[in-house]
């Protein structure tokens, strides 16, 4: 059974870096990387043939179930999961029951994609997640989505956050309940704030394809890149890194946005505030993108907050009239 576990862990943390993100299948049945042990997500529960667990569970648009996630104010997110067609007896179902009994986690996977969608078939990562229990009246297992946390904890036997996790925690920001500000007690902000900002910057100038969301301007030539990572709510009022609270910026677009000369509607629209046409200026996009749409993150769960787009506008927006 150790050997089992050992295994198993080993599959987790090599599938831990794309925790929170969306993926073509083919990524996910990459030999060289995961050994053949993902499989290809036709039957929903997968136990591969050497554990006694299942490894994984697959929630497809096909199903006639709803398995959708439900996200909760304690930053968890549970899953109600239908079992396979035959009865608790069928040995997928056994596997699930298994880990139920056991707490062993299963890694979580959403279909967003079909095959016929222009970008094939794609999947959300969920993380892990622990059968609580199995509901005789509705017939439908109850998952828990496990914290970044646990997860360290689990793979790794500590709370504190290793740095291959840290972009995996910030990235589960992403797919539970919205927190505006930091809460020094999780682990999260316990690790260095050099290492925070910069997993915050990578994923989130990833998100947006490292072009400014408000001009369009992008360059990129290895390590530099013109676009940066910009907090909606600032950092210095507590802002979390949450990527929900950021956006890729041009320089110059990042300076006016943090001076609220520009700030961003609910709609995704640029608002110039009416006095910066006032402005001596040339060549400044940032007054021509007035009521432009701005670039989005192709995932939903990365768009910006509508709370953190408002704390802008009520908080930011227009505060260049006020700084001598």
């Amino acid at each position: 059974m150790a050997g089992e576990r050992d295994q198993r862990i080993g599959i987790f943390r090599r599938v831990a870096p794309l925790f929170g993100t969306i993926q073509p299948a083919g990524v996910l049945r990459d030999a060289e990387r995961f050994g053949h042990i993902l499989h290809s997500f036709a039957e929903g529960i997968y136990k591969p043939r050497w554990s006694t667990y299942a490894l994984s569970i697959t929630s497809m648009l096909s199903s006639p179930y709803t398995d959708k996630i439900e996200y909760l104010p304690d930053r968890s997110w549970t899953m109600r999961y239908s079992p396979k067609a035959g009865g608790l007896e069928v040995s997928s179902n056994q596997a699930l029951l298994r880990c139920m009994q056991n707490q062993e986690p299963v890694l979580v996977f959403r279909q967003v994609t079909s095959k016929m969608d222009r970008d094939g078939s794609t999947y959300l990562i969920a993380g892990l997640g622990l059968i609580e229990k199995f509901e005789s009246e509705s017939g439908l297992f109850r998952i828990r989505g496990m914290h970044a946390e646990e997860v360290s904890r689990h793979l790794y036997g500590q709370e504190v956050l290793t740095d291959d996790l840290l972009e995996t925690a910030l990235r589960l920001e992403s797919l539970e309940e919205w927190t505006a500000l930091v809460q020094e007690n999780r682990a999260i902000y316990q690790v260095s704030r050099q290492k925070r900002e910069a997993a915050f910057r990578d994923i989130v100038l990833s998100n947006y394809a490292f072009t400014c969301s408000v001009t369009g301007q992008r360059f990129v030539h290895g390590p530099h890149i013109e676009a940066e990572a910009a907090h909606i709510i600032g950092k210095e009022y507590r802002g979390t890194d949450d990527p929900r609270n950021g956006l890729a910026l041009s320089r110059t677009a990042h300076w006016a946005f943090d001076r609220g000369i520009f700030t961003i509607s609910d709609q995704y629209e640029v608002i110039v505030h009416p006095e910066a046409r006032n402005a001596n200026y040339q060549l400044f996009p940032i007054i021509d993108a007035g009521g432009k749409s701005i670039l989005l993150p192709k995932e939903d769960f990365y768009r910006p907050h509508p709370e953190a787009l408002e704390w802008h506008r009520k908080e930011r927006f227009g505060t260049f009239l006020r700084q001598r």
